[in-house]
């Protein structure tokens, strides 16, 4: 199986049973967040070019920064 197919199939299922109901928000939310570190451990296998990672640093740069200020919002 590919990576991109792995990564994807995670999404598929965690997507499936939130839409089944078999999952809460908090628990799709940080299923979501392991899609994300299996993504980087994928990603980590790669040799990926100067001109790809500079067209998705702003992306993971956003989440991070969005995740920071609402941690510092909840008061942590």
């Amino acid at each position: 199986m590919m990576a991109s197919d792995k990564v994807q199939q995670a999404l598929k299922e965690l997507e499936e049973k939130k839409k089944a109901g078999q999952i809460s928000t908090k628990e799709f939310y940080f299923g979501l967040l392991d899609v994300i570190k299996l993504l980087e451990e994928e990603l980590h296998k790669e040799n990926l070019t100067e001109e790809q990672l500079k067209r998705q640093i702003p992306f993971i740069l956003t989440f991070i920064k969005t995740q920071i200020r609402e941690l510092k919002a909840r008061g942590n």
